[in-house]
């Protein structure tokens, strides 16, 4: 090319600037040869070309070609044997940028060789290492002027070098392959692993293995006794037959005087590293602090004994090990707290049978009545309860009871039934009925209210009014009670034979009583406040009878403070309107058309406080 061409160099600068601009965009190693054999035919004007790449047996194989002639069809016998550019470049006799080569392929192949004998041959290299061969053939050959070969060497140059990126590219992939691959495996294994420790152990021989480094280590901060302890290790040099976890810092939860990276870490320390850290000889050192909802809770580090400087990358992998060791660290906590839940579920079913065993396991037969109870917690235990008492008749005596078949107590989905059945009260003997509501919900209600249920009973059993039954029992409850709870109570006593009803109220929800006689309900009112707040409160005594046809339905809030999706109450009104359009029914019914009201109320919301429910009916 004359050097004076200056429109024709233009072009080719161009073209050349072209390939440099084909291959930084390409990244895979057949993109990269395809593009560049492409252009440089095109650039030099040469009919064909290929190009050999050299694996690591030193053997030469045949890796992209370009409109050869079909004499040189691949494959074909023309690339069975070696040909002799391979055996020049394999002596290192192919020694300039730019060879000429008499082809050995193109004169022993048969057929249309389009004129070719001769090609230019530029051994590929990168360094002192031999990539391979870019042969480019074309007919009128002759010899290449100074500024071609200059040229072809520069195409030289970058193909080779967008060789060497390519194949680091694609180890680079195939090493994120690899790093993905021990990754998930490390996360089954660590989701399948039983004992915590062993899957810590094996996260840090993975950690050392993909970052190349000689240790791992999970170092956690024992905030509680002020130190940081070695909870798992690999490649670290400990001492024999020691107690594990390994105490490493006694001083300092947090490894605060370690740099985040260092590859000279006894250099970038910012204070005497503690004795068995110091022994380990670490001179690489990368860490990342390891932190569980929002708190570190230790640090995850990998270590080198030769000087090091990690890369990005390195401390992106550390990253996603230390998200795998919170992941691992945060389903041991919650699995620990599933034992737990399950042994409080078990003790929970523990406390409910127990307590269940406080209430009657059956209503009392009272002539010329019917009586119906209903208990249902809103969770396992509850604070309500209700109490039937068999009270000595009005001169003093007691008078025998008589039993009857003995009935079973059901219990559905935290409720309780009780049935009629024993024991059946004679003439002349007095009942007595206890409905009360502890003001709390769960444990402490349920301890409550076995404190407050035996104290009451007891006060009770020798039938005294019932005024002085919730002013005694109200001294009881304070001088044993210390936990600031109190319960609201109704006490009534019942005169079988001739209907007449007295009763006190300490804070509870008034009793509605449904008359025959008017057909109205009426609350029965009663002066009085809670129990277990004030040492001498005032308890009024009422009275009233009940008449044939009558009903009373003694009730928790946990049925008029039912809420609905509106957050409105059940409330008093609507309880009273079931009574009124059910007092014709049984106990057992009414019972039953209240929580089929409260039910359909709520609509779906989950009950708030517990429910009981007594319903005594005069039937004659």
């Amino acid at each position: 090319m004359p050097p004076t061409d200056t429109p024709q160099r233009i072009q080719e600068l161009a073209t050349l600037n072209a390939l440099a601009q084909a291959l930084n965009d390409a990244l895979h190693l057949r993109e990269v040869l395809d593009c560049a054999l492409e252009h440089l035919v095109r650039l030099f004007a040469f009919q064909t070309g290929w190009i050999f790449l050299r694996d690591e047996q030193q053997v030469f194989s045949l890796a992209v070609r370009h409109h050869l002639p079909p004499a040189l069809n691949y494959p074909g016998p023309a690339w069975v044997e070696d040909c002799a550019c391979q055996g020049l470049c394999q002596s290192g006799r192919l020694d300039k940028a730019v060879n000429l080569v008499r082809c050995s392929r193109l004169r022993g192949a048969l057929g249309d060789k389009r004129g070719l004998a001769q090609h230019a041959s530029l051994p590929l290299r990168s360094g002192t290492d031999l990539l391979g061969i870019l042969n480019l053939a074309r007919q009128q050959w002759g010899t290449l002027a100074p500024f071609e070969l200059h040229l072809l060497s520069i195409a030289g140059h970058m193909l080779s070098t967008a060789i060497v990126r390519a194949r680091l590219y694609e180890q680079a992939k195939i090493r994120r392959v690899q790093e993905q691959r021990a990754l998930l495996n490390l996360s089954q294994d660590l989701l399948l692993s039983e004992a915590l420790e062993s899957g810590l152990q094996r996260l840090t021989r993975v950690g050392a293995r993909l970052l190349e480094a000689d240790a791992c280590a999970f170092i956690e901060a024992d905030e509680l006794a002020g130190r940081a302890v070695l909870r798992a290790a690999h490649g670290w040099l400990l001492p024999p037959a020691a107690p594990w976890p390994l105490p490493l810092d006694p001083t300092s939860p947090h490894l605060w005087y370690l740099p985040e990276e260092a590859h000279d870490l006894s250099a970038a320390t910012l204070a005497p590293l503690p004795p068995l850290l110091a022994e380990q000889g670490f001179a690489a050192h990368l860490g990342i602090a390891v932190e569980l909802a929002g708190m570190p809770i230790g640090t995850l580090m990998v270590n080198s004994r030769t000087p090091r400087h990690f890369l990005a990358e390195d401390a992106q992998l550390l990253a996603l090990l230390a998200n795998l060791l919170v992941q691992t660290l945060e389903r041991e906590r919650l699995h620990q707290e599933a034992l737990a839940r399950e042994k409080l579920e078990q003790e929970l079913d523990l406390a409910r049978e127990i307590q269940a065993s406080f209430l009657p396991n059956c209503c009392p037969h009272v002539p010329g009545y019917q009586l119906w109870a209903y208990y249902r917690a809103a969770r396992q235990v509850g604070g309500d309860f209700y109490d039937f008492i068999d009270l000595p008749a009005i001169h003093g005596q007691k008078l025998p009871s008589q039993a009857s078949r003995p009935t079973s107590v059901t219990f559905r989905g935290g409720q309780r039934l009780a049935t009629p059945a024993l024991p059946t009260l004679q003439a002349g003997q007095r009942l007595g009925m206890v409905i009360a509501d502890v003001t709390d919900k769960g444990v402490p209600a349920a301890l409550f209210m076995a404190l407050s249920r035996t104290l009451l009973r007891a006060t009770a059993i020798d039938g005294r009014q019932p005024d002085e039954v919730l002013q005694r029992a109200n001294r009881l409850i304070l001088a044993d009670s210390r936990s600031g709870l109190f319960v609201t109570c109704f006490y009534a006593i019942l005169e079988t034979t001739t209907g007449h009803l007295s009763f006190a109220n300490g804070g509870h929800n008034y009793p509605l009583l449904w008359q025959a006689a008017t057909g109205t309900i009426m609350p029965l009112r009663a002066q009085g406040i809670v129990l277990g707040i004030i040492p001498d409160p005032r308890f009024a005594a009422e009275r009233v009878t009940m008449q044939p046809g009558d009903v009373l339905l003694l009730y928790t809030d946990g049925v008029t403070e039912a809420m609905n999706l509106e957050r409105e109450l059940f409330g008093d009104e609507r309880l009273s309107a079931i009574l009124q359009a059910n007092h014709q029914r049984s106990p057992q019914e009414i019972v039953n058309a209240v929580i089929a009201a409260v039910t359909n109320f709520a609509d779906g919301q989950s009950q708030s406080d517990d429910i009981t429910m007594v319903v005594l009916k005069r039937v004659g």
